[in-house]
Parts: C-alpha cells; structure tokens; sequence
C-alpha cells in the first residue's frame, strides 16, 4: 500500500477460494489468507534486481534476468563467472539464513535462482514453488528435486508465518498488517425453524406497525437470503486459542501487526458467545494487551522500538 506494507484483509465470514468456509481459525489456512496477494515472483525478482545493482552489475532497463548472457555481455564479464558469483553471494546466504524456516529459505532461493536460469522442463521451478505457497496438493514428487519435503500445514504454518514477517522487510515493505474479522465466530448457527419464527415475528411487528411497502420487502427479503456463515463450538474454540497464541508469541512476529474486529456486543456477558468465554485469552488481553488509561479492550498497549 502507500505507506509500504503488505496488507491482508482476512474475512472470516466469506467464502475461501475453494467455496468453504474460511476456516481461519486453522494456522494453515490463516497463513494462505495472509500471503494470498503476495506476488512472490515480483518481489523476488526486485530483490535479485537490487543485489545485482548493489554489486554494480549494470542490468538494461526493462532488461530480463534470464539474460545472463546479455548482462555479462553488458558488463565486461563471463556468464559463468556472473551466475558463480550469484551463487555465491546471494544464494548461499539466503540458503544459510538461520532465522528462517529451512524450506521457505529453500523455495526463496530456489524462486530466485529461477529467474536468472529459468527452467526448461514443465513444470518449471518457478510453478512448482508458487504452487507450494499458495498450498497447491500433488507437486511432492516436482518440490523434492527442489529439497522441499513438506507442505504448508498445521506442523509448520505458524513458523512459515514468523519467517515470511522476517522476509517482508528486505522486499523494501516496512512490514505486515493482517486485519482479521472474528464477527462471525460470534454467531452461533440459528436453526431453521428459529429463522422463520424470527421471520414471522418481525412480519407481524411489521404489519401492526403499518410499515411502508418497501420495508416489508427488505424483511422477505432478508429471510430468502443464504444464512450468514457461522462456525460451531470447536472451531470457536481454536479461533480463541489462535489469538491467544499470537499474544504469546507476538515476539516472534517481526514488524507484524494484527487487528482483530469484534462486536461491541462481545465484550458483554450477555451475548451467547461473549469475551469471557476463554479464560486464557481474557488474562492475557487484560494483563498484556492493556492501556492504564483506557478501560480493556478499548485501547491496545503497543511496544515501540528505537531503531536507531
């Protein structure tokens, strides 16, 4: 966006890209929702762009990378000598970057490589990673040539995610805002026989009240529209545990910020599903995520650092 950062959207309450429910409540799935606008090509390429300019190696404007051949022509060298010394300085430290999960290293890298010698077999380096990070099934048997052997999942999404917040910053973005509205793990699924009772009930309060035509339409028309979606008691119940994970391991998630979108309602005992559901998550939003001048959760206590 215009401030520089990688922004994602996470709707609790649409339709993922399969149709389902989002499901954002699994790691995995809150992972591929956070990268889902990534372009991991376009960033990659920028950054091999920016080393090549750091080591003053003069590429064309508008030049491909994939031309070692006319880089090494415009610049006085040796197309081996050129792709040794990118192996060298940029591959290997990738590679060896020990704050990163060793498969997101091996992908990056692999990513990078891919376009200054691309592939000519199908499919390509280039497919086979996005597939993977994007959490395509079927690619095993294409990422193990690669040295990649296991999908985003449960087991690792959450350390993906610390190393994906750890690699942001060197693609020239300050940093991660996910914005992830939890309104629809509030609702608890309302039985059909209840919908139309509602529906009823609000028709006749329609009625007896003499309501202009159009309203009584909006209320017709409200009962034939698809049910919002809802999530049962488990999944409630892990959502809840998510964020309080990401409190506790808030550390971890370098220039990350997360900001959740609740119903006022919630913070009321009186709601059906209600802030005082989880004690752990009310602790740690009363003792950690705390303001001493604002009543909690009206304000958020933020940690600043001195960079300089």
């Amino acid at each position: 966006g215009r401030l520089g950062l990688h922004y994602a959207h996470l709707d609790s309450g649409a339709p993922g890209p399969s149709g389902a429910k989002a499901d954002l409540h699994r790691i995995d799935r809150f992972f591929f929702a956070v990268t889902r606008d990534v372009d991991w090509k376009g960033w990659t390429s920028a950054h091999v762009r920016e080393y090549l300019e750091r080591q003053s190696i003069y590429v064309a404007p508008g030049g491909a990378l994939n031309d070692l051949d006319g880089i090494a022509r415009d610049n006085g060298r040796d197309a081996t000598d050129l792709l040794g010394q990118f192996q060298l300085h940029y591959a290997t430290p990738l590679i060896r970057e020990k704050s990163q999960e060793i498969e997101l290293r091996t992908a990056l890298t692999a990513l990078a490589r891919a376009q200054v010698v691309p592939d000519a077999v199908t499919p390509t380096t280039e497919e086979v990673i996005l597939g993977w990070l994007a959490g395509h099934a079927g690619l095993a048997a294409e990422l193990k040539k690669v040295h990649i052997y296991n999908r985003i999942d449960l087991a690792n999404a959450r350390h993906m995610l610390a190393s994906v917040c750890r690699w942001i910053p060197r693609t020239g973005r300050a940093g991660a805002v996910v914005v992830l509205d939890f309104r629809p793990y509030e609702r608890v699924k309302m039985p059909e026989s209840r919908r139309q009772a509602v529906t009823m009930e609000r028709l006749r309060e329609a009625i007896a009240s003499r309501v202009p035509h159009e309203e009584m339409q909006e209320i017709l028309a409200e009962a034939d529209a698809a049910p919002p979606i809802t999530y049962g008691d488990v999944a409630y119940r892990q959502m809840l545990q998510l964020l309080r994970r990401f409190i506790d391991e808030i550390e971890e998630l370098e220039r990350f910020c997360l900001v959740v979108l609740t119903s006022p309602d919630y913070y009321s005992g009186d709601s059906g599903r209600n802030f005082y559901d989880y004690d752990a998550l009310q602790t740690r939003i009363g003792l950690e995520v705390h303001d001493t001048r604002r009543a909690n959760p009206v304000a958020a206590l933020v940690h600043l650092e001195d960079a300089g």
